[in-house]
């Protein structure tokens, strides 16, 4: 990676704009990456708590990221406030690339998950035939970030009912930021595309065919959490089945625990799945106090919060859940063509609005591509291939290059 930025115009993006915190620079990073369009970023996480900048997960993904695409930058450090990064247009490879595994390691548990979505649109394009073995270390349960389990039951795989092929998520080990900090591992393979990605319409969200519970707690609470969804679950099974199916039956439930080994480590995901193969979740890393005696209030508390917030999600009609519509942003600015994803609508009629995250990645990609994002979740793509938007027009140098990509090590400091 080279030392010092492009003289080239680039894109500059106020990190302080609407959400203004790390997700700005994740999805300027993974465009500025895949266009070769230089970016300088100031502000980074500028509404942030403790003084924003870059912290070890942002450092990792950036520096991941400036090595594939031999890029030049200025800022590329903790708590750095300022970036510039210009890709090399000239494509040169990097010999410290072989085929295959890519790793990411961080020394702190920042979210690995995080760390994915800034390099997966890249990974994606990178024109490989084969599959490359992504392995990050860091947190997979950390607060304010998705869980590994979010990403592997409703990220993953609506990304493969949008088009894109399976991804396959080996957990290693878990990663917490609650209780005592730990760093996990988990390895994602992921098989690049070898066309354009389609354009893809999320409009029909289908019946309720199936909940699924995830829970992570202390060993002597499984029998407490699954009674306390029994019941929660029983109570409100009416509501999933007769208000939104008519398959003439109640949805399939299934609950799974896992030991979290730490008194103060509680985790749950709800995931309701439709007869289209739309999934929505809600989730809770619990975050709350653990005052002596009151700690048996934590689980109806969680039960009640995230079913809470999953008949919310299912309420509106939409085909995406909060957090995932945001995920997707890139996705249909890559896409070819104009594709849909319907966020659902309110009891007055009036549509979901996408979140401030939502927002921020519209107009990060607005900025870099130029796309517009319309208010019913809309947007025409670039159509986006390898070898397209800056880079050479010699194929086989592009897969040259990208059939290096894999085995860099990223440790951050």
């Amino acid at each position: 990676m080279a030392s010092s930025p492009a003289a080239s115009s680039s894109v500059h993006l106020e990190g302080t704009t609407l959400e203004g915190g790390g997700q700005l620079l994740r999805i300027a990073l993974g465009l500025s990456t895949l266009t070769k369009k230089p970016i300088s970023i100031t502000n980074i996480r500028g509404r942030r708590s403790g003084g924003g900048g870059l912290k070890a997960q942002h450092l990792a993904s950036l520096q991941w990221l400036g090595e594939a695409c031999n890029a030049a930058t200025a800022g590329a450090e903790l708590k750095s406030r300022t970036i510039t990064y210009a890709p090399d247009t000239t494509r040169s490879v990097n010999q410290n690339f072989q085929p295959g595994e890519v790793r990411i390691q961080q020394t702190t548990p920042g979210s690995v998950n995080l760390v994915l979505q800034a390099i997966l649109p890249y990974v994606l394009f990178s024109g490989t035939q084969s599959p490359i073995y992504v392995s990050i270390t860091g947190g997979t349960n950390v607060s304010n970030s998705p869980s590994c389990d979010y990403i592997t039951h409703v990220l993953l795989p609506m990304l493969e009912l949008i088009g894109i092929p399976h991804i396959d998520t080996e957990l290693h080990s878990r990663g917490w930021s609650q209780g005592t900090a730990s760093i996990g591992s988990v390895t994602f393979t992921i098989t690049p595309l070898t066309t354009k990605l389609p354009v893809f319409h999320l409009l029909d969200r289908g019946d309720v065919t199936s909940i699924r519970a995830t829970i992570i707690a202390p060993q002597h609470t499984d029998h407490h959490f699954r009674k306390e969804l029994d019941v929660m679950l029983g109570r409100r099974l009416s509501r999933f089945s007769s208000t939104y199916s008519k398959l003439g039956k109640e949805p399939d439930i299934d609950i799974t625990f896992e030991n979290s080994h730490h008194e103060k480590r509680y985790y749950l995901l709800l995931v309701a799945t439709t007869s289209t193969g739309i999934k929505l979740g809600r989730d809770w890393l619990y975050d709350g106090g653990f005052r002596p005696g009151k700690q048996e209030q934590i689980i109806p508390a969680m039960v009640k919060k995230v079913s809470d917030d999953l008949l919310a999600e299912l309420g509106h009609g939409g085909c995406v859940d909060e957090y995932l519509r945001d995920h997707l942003v890139v996705f249909q600015a890559l896409a070819a063509g104009r594709s849909h994803v319907y966020g659902g609508r309110k009891e007055e009629d009036a549509l979901v609005r996408p979140s401030l995250h939502t927002k921020t990645a519209q107009w990060v990609a607005k900025e870099i591509l130029g796309v517009e994002f319309d208010e019913q979740g809309s947007c025409e793509g670039i159509g986006f291939y390898v070898g397209s938007k800056g880079a050479t027009s010699e194929d086989d140098e592009e897969k040259k290059l990208m059939q290096q990509l894999g085995n860099l090590n990223v440790i951050d400091k």
